[in-house]
C-alpha cells in the first residue's frame, strides 16, 4: 500500500498541490489568531508553524523552478534550505521597509502573517503559471509497508528515549536511559556493518541517530545552556520585545539574520518561547544535515561507506553536545553549507538553476554565520582559481612534468576541463560583495572587525613561529615580483601544448616511477600498514590508560585525521573507483590545508577554535576516513590471512564499525563514566558547566527586583554567574580574582555549584575559595539553589563576625 508523499510534494499534481498549501495557509492563520490572544496550543501551533515557516515557501520555489523527482532527501533539503532562506529575507525586508511607511514594530504577529500569506499565495500564483501542468506518479508515494515495518519502529525508538534520558537527567539525576540510548546506537551502527540493518533504512536511522544525540544533550536542562546561545538569546529577544531588529547593535552575533530573524518570526507566530525554538526547532532542523550528507556520500562511495561516514561525522563530540548545540546560528549555517557542497557536485539539476539556487544558499551562509562564512568563502575561492589553473595553459607544464616522470597520458589543461560546472569566479566575487556589503552595514561593520583583528593574531603569530621579520616578507615579495616579471616569457614558451612523442622522459625517474607502479599488492598493503602503525605510534606514544577524555578522545580524532588523508590519497589515486568529481576533490583539499592549519597554527586554532574546524571540515573530509580505514583495514587482513574479497570486504566493514563505536563511545565520554572519572554533561551533571537550575534563575529575577536602577553599587559574581546575571538580565557584574577586592555594600551572587564547593570560578578557570566572602558579607537571599550576600565589612575591618549575625532572608 502507498500514499502520497508530503516530501515530494513539488511532484504531485497541481490541484493537490494547491489544496495542500491552502490548507496549511488557513491552518497557519488559525495558529496566528491563537498566538495572538496568547494562547500557546503546544504540538499544534509548533507543527503548523514550522511546515509554515519551514517548508511551504521552498515546495513553491521548487515547483516555480520546475524541479522535480528529486527523492526525498534532496526535496526535503531543498524545500527546508529556500524556506529559512525566505524568512531570512523577508523578515530583513520587513525590518528595513515597513518603518519607513508607517509599520514602527514590523516583527509582530499581524504584520508577519499578513506578509508571509501574501509571499506564499503570490509563489503559488507564479508555480501555476509555471508549472501548472506537471504531475509524477513515480516519486510521490510513500510505501506504508517501509514506515511500519519493524526496523523502522525501532529507529523511531531512539528520539523519544532521548528525550526521557534527558529528562530523567535532569529531574531525577538518573543517567541510566541515557546511557542506554547510546550503547542502543552503538548497537544500530553493529547491526549495519554486519548486514542486518537494510540499506532502505539507513537514511531513516542516520537521522534518527541524528536527532536523538542533540536531544539527549540539549534537552538535559528546560533552560537553554552552553556559552554563545545565551548571547544569541538575548539579540533575538531584543527583536521579540522591541518589534524590530537594531542592526545598528555593535557586536557581530547581531548581524546574524539565523538568530535575530529566523528565531523570533517563528516565537512570534507560534507563540512558542524562544527558548524551546533554541532548543527544539533548531536542533530538529540541523538534523536534517545527516541524511543530507549520507546522500552527498553515497553517490561516490556506496550506501554502506556513505553511512559510516555520516555517522562519523555526527558521532564526533563537536556535533552532540560541543558547539553545535551551543551555537544556534550554526545550525543554521551548516545547512546551508551542506546544500552548497551538494549543489557543487550534482548534475542533476540543470547548470542555470542550479547557479540560481547557489547564489541563495551562499547569501543564506552569510546571513547565518561569519566565521564559516569566511571559511567557506576561503575553500571556494581557491577552489575555483586551482580548477582555474589547472585547465588553463600552466596545466601543460605540469602535464609535461608528468610525462617526464612516467606518466603515458595528459591530465591537464585542455583535458582538465570540467563540464556543466556549478561554481565560478563571478559566483565567488558575487559573495565577496555581498559580503563586504551586509557585514559592513550592519553591526558597526563588527563582523568584518572580526576577520581582520584574526587575520592580525594569525599572521603575527606565523611570523613567531618561523622567525621572520616584517622586512624580510616585504623582500621575499619584492623578489616574487621579479621572479613574476622574468618568468612570464618563460611561461609563454614552455606552457605550449606539446605533444607526448616530443616530450623526453627522465629515464631515472622514470624508471623509479615504473617501478612504484608495478610494486606487488602484497607490497603496497605492506607499505599501508607500516605507515599506518607509524603514525599511531607517533598519535599515541606514550600510551596512558587514564584521562581517557582528555587525551585518548583526541588522540582517536587525530587517528581520524590521518585516516582521511590516506582516504584522501587513494581517491586521487583511484578516480575511477569512488567518481568524486574534480570540485569535490579541489574543495576537500582546501579542507584539509584548513584542518592543518587548525593543527599547527595555535592563533588559527584559538581565532575560530578547533572543535568549529573539526565540525566544518568533516562535513567534506567525513568520507575521506572511511575510505581510508577501508584500504588500512583490507590490507591487514590480506597480510594476515588469504580470505577471498568477499568474506575480507565483509570484515573490513566490521572493523570500520568497530572503530566507529569506539569513536563515538571516547567522544560521548561513556568510558571515562564506567571508570570513574570526569565525563560529558549530558552523562554527568556534576560538571561544572554554564547550565542553570529553576532556583538560579528565580534569584535572579529576585536580584532584578531588589536592586533598584540607580543602585550602581558593585555586583560579584563567578564567571558562569555572569552569563545569567548579564547576558539574560541586564546585571552588570564584576569577576573578582580573590575575596578581598570586594567592596563594603557590594553584592555577591552564588550559584548551586558555588554553594556545593564553596568555591568561586575565576574567569581562566581557576577556582577561588568562599569562605572569606561569606564570613565579610550578609546573605540577603537563599532559595536553596542560589545565595546572594552583601558585603559588610571591609578586608582590613575585624574579623570576630559569626554565622548568627547573618541575616537571612528567604523569600517566599
Amino acid at each position: 500500500m502507498k500514499m502520497k508523499n508530503i516530501f515530494t510534494l513539488n511532484d504531485w499534481d497541481f490541484k493537490s498541490f494547491a489544496f495542500a498549501i491552502i490548507l496549511i495557509q488557513i491552518l497557519m492563520l488559525i495558529v496566528s489568531g491563537i498566538s495572538l490572544s496568547g494562547v500557546h496550543l503546544p504540538i499544534f501551533n509548533d507543527i503548523i508553524t514550522l511546515l509554515y515557516l519551514g517548508f511551504i515557501p521552498g515546495i513553491i520555489i521548487l515547483r516555480i523552478l520546475k524541479l522535480h523527482d528529486l527523492g526525498n532527501t534532496f526535496t526535503t533539503l531543498l524545500a527546508v534550505g529556500l524556506s529559512i532562506f525566505s524568512t531570512l529575507a523577508i523578515g530583513l525586508f520587513m525590518n528595513q521597509v515597513y518603518p519607513m511607511v508607517g509599520i514602527a514594530h514590523p516583527i509582530e504577529i499581524i504584520p508577519l502573517i499578513l506578509t508571509f500569506s501574501v509571499y506564499n499565495m503570490a509563489l503559488l500564483v507564479i508555480s501555476y503559471f509555471r508549472d501548472g501542468e506537471f504531475s509524477s506518479t513515480s516519486s510521490s508515494k510513500l510505501s506504508f509497508k517501509l514506515i511500519t515495518s519493524n526496523q523502522f519502529l525501532c529507529l523511531c525508538l531512539l528520539p523519544l528515549i532521548a528525550i526521557i534520558g534527558a529528562y530523567t537527567l535532569q529531574y531525577y539525576k538518573i543517567n541510566t536511559i541515557q546511557i542506554l540510548l547510546l550503547l542502543l546506537i552503538c548497537a544500530v551502527i553493529f547491526a549495519m556493518a554486519w548486514g542486518y540493518l537494510k540499506s532502505e533504512y539507513y537514511h531513516i536511522a542516520i537521522f534518527s541517530i541524528a536527532i536523538s544525540l542533540l536531544y539527549y544533550s540539549v534537552l538535559i536542562s528546560n533552560h537553554i545552556w552552553g556559552y554563545d546561545i545565551f548571547f544569541e538569546y538575548q539579540f533575538a529577544t531584543y527583536v521579540i520585545q522591541n518589534g524590530i531588529w537594531d542592526f545598528t547593535w555593535p557586536h557581530a552575533y547581531n548581524s546574524m539574520l539565523s538568530v535575530v530573524m529566523f528565531a523570533p518570526i517563528y516565537s512570534t507566530l507560534s507563540s512558542m518561547t524562544l527558548t524551546w525554538v533554541l532548543k527544539f526547532i533548531y536542533p530538529f532542523l540541523f538534523s536534517l544535515i545527516s541524511i543530507g550528507l549520507y546522500k552527498i556520500f553515497e553517490k561516490h562511495t556506496g550506501p554502506k561507506l556513505a553511512f559510516l561516514a555520516a555517522f562519523f561525522f555526527i558521532a564526533y563530540n563537536g556535533f552532540s553536545y560541543g558547539w553545535m548545540v551551543q551555537m544556534a546560528r550554526q545550525q543554521i549555517a551548516e545547512i546551508f553549507l551542506v546544500l552548497l557542497v551538494w549543489l557543487m557536485i550534482d548534475r542533476q539539476i540543470p547548470q542555470k538553476t542550479r547557479k540560481i539556487l547557489y547564489l541563495i544558499f551562499g547569501v543564506g551562509l552569510i546571513f547565518s554565520h561569519y566565521s564559516v562564512t569566511y571559511l567557506f568563502m576561503f575553500m571556494l575561492l581557491a577552489t575555483i582559481i586551482i580548477l582555474d589553473v589547472l585547465g588553463s595553459d600552466f596545466g601543460n607544464i605540469l602535464n609535461t612534468i608528468l610525462i617526464k616522470l612516467g606518466a603515458k597520458r595528459k591530465y591537464f589543461g585542455k583535458y582538465f576541463k570540467i563540464k556543466n560546472q556549478t561554481i565560478s569566479l563571478p559566483i565567488s566575487i558575487f559573495f565577496i560583495g555581498v559580503i563586504i556589503v551586509y557585514y559592513s552595514l550592519t553591526s558597526d561593520s563588527k563582523a568584518i572587525a572580526s576577520l581582520f583583528d584574526a587575520l592580525r593574531i594569525v599572521t603575527r603569530n606565523v611570523q613567531t613561529m618561523m622567525k621572520i621579520s616584517p622586512m624580510l616578507i616585504l623582500a621575499a615579495i619584492g623578489a616574487l615580483l621579479i621572479i613574476a616579471a622574468v618568468g612570464y616569457k618563460i611561461f609563454k614558451k614552455i606552457s605550449v601544448d606539446r605533444d607526448i612523442d616530443e616530450i623526453k622522459s627522465y629515464h631515472i625517474l622514470e624508471s623509479i616511477t615504473s617501478r612504484a607502479k608495478t610494486l606487488s599488492l602484497r607490497r603496497k598493503q605492506f607499505l599501508i600498514v607500516f605507515v599506518t602503525i607509524l603514525a599511531f605510534l607517533q598519535i599515541w606514544w606514550p600510551f596512558r590508560f587514564m584521562n581517557i577524555v582528555s587525551i585518548n578522545a583526541q588522540r582517536v580524532i587525530l587517528l581520524s585525521v590521518f585516516f582521511i588523508l590516506i582516504g584522501f590519497i587513494m581517491n586521487i589515486i583511484r578516480p575511477n573507483y569512488y567518481h568524486f568529481t574534480k570540485e569535490y576533490n579541489a574543495f576537500g583539499l582546501f579542507n584539509l590545508i584548513i584542518l592543518a592549519c587548525g593543527l599547527y597554527i595555535p592563533a588559527f586554532r584559538g581565532q575560530l577554535s578547533l572543535q568549529r574546524i573539526y565540525e566544518v571540515t568533516f562535513v567534506v573530509l567525513a568520507p575521506f576516513c572511511m575510505i581510508g580505514l577501508y584500504h588500512i583495514s583490507n590490507s591487514a587482513l590480506s597480510l594476515i590471512k588469504k580470505i577471498d574479497i568477499k568474506t575480507r570486504t565483509k570484515t573490513t566493514m566490521k572493523i570500520i564499525g568497530v572503530f566507529l563505536v569506539l569513536f563515538f563511545i571516547l567522544n560521548t565520554g561513556l568510558i571515562d563514566l564506567e571508570v570513574g572519572q570526569s565525563s560529558t554533561l549530558p552523562l554527568d551533571n556534576t560538571i561544572d558547566a554554564p547550565i542553570f537550575s529553576q532556583g538560579e534563575y528565580e534569584a535572579v529575577s529576585w536580584f532584578g527586583d531588589y536592586k533598584t536602577n540607580d543602585d550602581n553599587t558593585t555586583v560579584y559574581s563567578d564567571a558562569f554567574s555572569n552569563i545569567l546575571l548579564y547576558w539574560l538580565n541586564d546585571i552588570r557584574t564584576t569577576n573578582p580574582k580573590n575575596m578581598s577586592e570586594m567592596d563594603v555594600g557590594s553584592y555577591m551572587f552564588l550559584r548551586g555549584h558555588n554553594i556545593k564547593h564553596d568555591t568561586f570560578l575565576y574567569g581562566n578557570g581557576e577556582y577561588i575559595p568562599l569562605k572569606e566572602g561569606e564570613e565579610l558579607s550578609s546573605k540577603i537571599y537563599d532559595n536553596g539553589d542560589s545565595q546572594i550576600y552583601k558585603r559588610a565589612l571591609d578586608w582590613n575591618s575585624t574579623h570576630n563576625i559569626t554565622n548568627n549575625t547573618t541575616n537571612n532572608i528567604t523569600p517566599t
